[in-house]
């Protein structure tokens, strides 16, 4: 297929994206118009299917749901085909290393013959001319071999520094795949991972820990009265807030559209309700603003519960505990941080952290 014809097959498709996300009341972020272009394109299955179940549940098209279309089936396949690219760099290093060693085994292998003959040559050899026309051979053979060693060596330095460059690309990969691209803290995945090996840890040294679950008060009505860029900039100021509360040891995640969580290993109930009362009270006394659009925007409340690990109980059992604290901060008004010691009722068997 030729340039133009490429190029003409894309405008169609960019035509028909637009009415596909009118038709569904999609904002028209560049976020959403790669997710939508490429469900037109029709040929990512996955996206298809989630769709179609999507529109048969008649859902609505929410700013959650069209960001996890995005990382789902955006994001995450373009990480992928970065990844596979490194992959292909690591394979072509390694074959021409190995290509090199083999053409150094032979060299070797040839150069131990041309000494094995000069060391049954020089047996014979009787006068001193003789003798002399064998050390200037054997200098010869002796300076292509430093040669081609030298060579090698070269070579040997260049593919260092590419799979020192490698290196880099792929830990910069593995913190883009692990961070909110957003806020800029630790994504859900992340904080999945950071969870589990935190749980094994606390579990082998019986060590404290402790999860605080957060959400921000009212945000959907912030979002419609602001615009979705100074609620973007609002779930920025909030992400960075956490982070300047907790110390280095511990991880601030954006887990959901307005809800964040942190992770606090070697950390008590109280020390966590601390962490949580002093994160409500940071947020809650800041008056915010816009200086480019030169707007007040009034303060900003969060709501927090908290739930610490207990001996040999699931993930699941202590994330169900603080979204229940959540829950109730909440239900009391808002604006509160609740303790599992403070929980009324049984909690929600709605919960599921997966």
């Amino acid at each position: 297929m030729n340039r133009k014809t490429d190029l003409s097959e894309a405008i169609q498709y960019l035509k028909q994206t637009l009415p596909e996300m009118s038709k569904r009341k999609i904002p028209t972020t560049p976020e959403n118009y790669a997710v939508w272009y490429e469900y037109t394109v029709g040929k990512n299955l996955g996206l298809k299917s989630h769709v179609y179940e999507l529109d048969k549940k008649q859902s609505e098209y929410t700013d959650e749901v069209n960001a996890e279309l995005y990382e789902k089936y955006i994001l995450c396949s373009s990480e992928q085909a970065e990844i596979n690219k490194l992959k292909d760099s690591v394979r072509k290093i390694i074959t021409e290393l190995l290509d090199n060693l083999a053409d150094e085994g032979e060299q070797l292998s040839d150069f131990s013959k041309t000494l094995q003959q000069f060391s049954a040559q020089i047996q014979h050899v009787s006068t001193s001319d003789g003798l002399q026309e064998m050390i200037k051979e054997l200098l010869t053979e002796t300076r292509k071999r430093e040669h081609a060693t030298h060579n090698l060596q070269q070579t040997v330095c260049s593919m260092a520094n590419d799979i020192k460059d490698l290196r880099q690309e792929m830990e910069r990969l593995n913190e883009e795949a692990n961070t909110d691209s957003l806020t800029r803290v630790k994504n859900r995945r992340a904080f999945d991972i950071a969870l589990d090996k935190a749980v094994h840890l606390s579990a082998q040294e019986q060590a404290p820990l402790s999860v605080i679950l957060i959400d921000i008060d009212c945000f959907k009505q912030f979002n419609d009265q602001f615009g979705h860029s100074i609620g973007d900039k609002v779930l920025r100021y909030v992400a960075s807030s956490l982070t300047q509360c907790v110390r280095g040891s511990d991880d601030v995640a954006r887990v959901g559209g307005e809800e964040f969580a942190i992770l606090l290993p070697d950390t008590s109930y109280e020390g966590a309700m601390s962490v949580a009362e002093n994160c409500r009270l940071k947020i809650s006394k800041q008056p915010l603003s816009d200086s480019k659009e030169n707007k007040k925007l009034g303060s900003l409340t969060i709501s927090a519960g908290v739930g610490s690990y207990q001996s040999r109980e699931s993930i699941e059992d202590l994330m169900r505990r603080a979204d229940a604290c959540l829950y109730q901060s909440k239900r009391n008004g808002r604006n509160k941080v609740t303790g599992e010691k403070e929980l009324e009722g049984n909690l929600s068997e709605d919960f599921t952290w997966i």
